[in-house]
This record gives C-alpha cells, sequence and structure tokens, in this order.
C-alpha cells in the first residue's frame, strides 16, 4: 500500500501574486540557492546561512563526500552532486549530514540551520485553522499516473459541497510539483484535498482535511 502525506499550505492566485512580485523585490545578497558540502571526514560546510526561494521552491545543492548515501532533511542524497528543490516555507530548517551506516547507533549526526527568506511573498500559509478538524488518507494499491494539481474547474468538480462563493487555491509555491488544493471561505482555509489521477480512471480525492460543520467531504467520500 502506498500512502500519501497531504501538506496543506496556501498559495496566492496568479494575478495577486503578479501584483506582490512587483511591489517587493529580491533580498540583496540572498542567494536562491545554496550548497550543502557533506565532507567525507564528517565536515559539514552550507555556502550560506540565508536562502530566498525560486517560485518552484528552495533549492539546495547537496555534494555527498561519502561513498554512500547520507540522510539530509527528509531525502537521502546519494555520493557526489545532486539537486533538490525542497517545499519549506520561510523560517528555519535544520540540515544534516547522516551516512546510511551511522542510523541506528545512537548518535545523531551535527546539524546546522539555514534561514529560508521569502521577499516576493512566494510562499503563503493555507494551514487549517479550525479547533476541530476531521482528515484522512486513503491507501491505494497502485502509484497514480499524474499527481496534480488538476486544473481549478476539475478540482471544483471533484469537491463536494463546495459554495458558490468558496474559493479555490492552490498550496505551496506557485510552480511546486504535487500541489493540494485548499478551501478558502469567508476569508478562511476550512478545507484542504489532494487531488489525484489513476490509469484509466477521473481525478479523485486522495487525501483531505476539512473543518466540521462546513459540509465539505473527506477523502474517500467521493472516488471521482
Amino acid at each position: 500500500m502506498k500512502r500519501r502525506r497531504l501538506g496543506l499550505s496556501l498559495m496566492v492566485p496568479a494575478l495577486l501574486l503578479i501584483a506582490c512580485a512587483e511591489s517587493r523585490v529580491p533580498a540583496d545578497g540572498v542567494p536562491t540557492h545554496v550548497e550543502l558540502d557533506c565532507g567525507a571526514d564528517g565536515s559539514m560546510t552550507l555556502s550560506s546561512s540565508l536562502v530566498q526561494p525560486e517560485p518552484d521552491g528552495v533549492h539546495l545543492d547537496v555534494v555527498n563526500g561519502f561513498d554512500e548515501p547520507v540522510s539530509v532533511e527528509g531525502f537521502d542524497a546519494n555520493p557526489g552532486r545532486s539537486t533538490w528543490v525542497l517545499t519549506n516555507g520561510p523560517g528555519t530548517m535544520g540540515l544534516a549530514c547522516g551516512p546510511f551506516s551511522q542510523h541506528g547507533s545512537g548518535t545523531e549526526p551535527p546539524r546546522t540551520s539555514l534561514e529560508i527568506v521569502d521577499p516576493l511573498g512566494l510562499y503563503v500559509d493555507g494551514t487549517v485553522p479550525c479547533e476541530i478538524e476531521s482528515s484522512t488518507v486513503v491507501d491505494y494499491a497502485e502509484e497514480p499516473v499524474d499527481e496534480g494539481p488538476p486544473p481549478a474547474d476539475v478540482a471544483r468538480d471533484v469537491i463536494d459541497g463546495l459554495r458558490a462563493d468558496d474559493v479555490l487555491r492552490l498550496a505551496g509555491y506557485p510552480e511546486q510539483d504535487r500541489a493540494d488544493f485548499v478551501v478558502v471561505r469567508d476569508g478562511e482555509v476550512v478545507a484542504a484535498y489532494g487531488i489525484v489521477r489513476f490509469a484509466d480512471q477521473p481525478w479523485t480525492i486522495m487525501g483531505g482535511s476539512a473543518c466540521q460543520g462546513t459540509g465539505l467531504p473527506l477523502a474517500g467520500e467521493r472516488m471521482g
């Protein structure tokens, strides 16, 4: 069984994003990508402690000097150089160089901090804020052929219970892969859904979260 965790975040509409970009400027001297050097001697060097995202996320180059993969932060980098695009929002994240052979040793690898700044406002937090939240993740025996997102009109057709004035927006950075849809009602995020498509099947909700009393479905209540 494959399980996909739903990440909840909010992206401003395209026209609003353009307006924000015109009224803000990139942070001077802050790079749009950084390099993490994991030395075979156990050393760890980060080219900058600050980074600003590009439209698809935070760009991180990992140079792994070990002859085995290292765990960095939610992903594993093979030996040599590799480039990763992270969808972490603004704030501080920890990075490490943890060789596979040292997993389970009881000794945590040293960590360094990377501060993500977002002067262009590319990322907007859309966490569902309700006190009582109902959520679910649906398991499938196959991988989806398209992890989304679908066009907004398709998503609106898939999500039952939407009001005419409910607004659908995409989660995360404006050009990131596998974005989820969030439902904004009266200016508040009240639900979020991952919508995918399987082979020879229509688009369907794979994981979701909705505030109680909204009349919005959980994943599995409508399958296509």
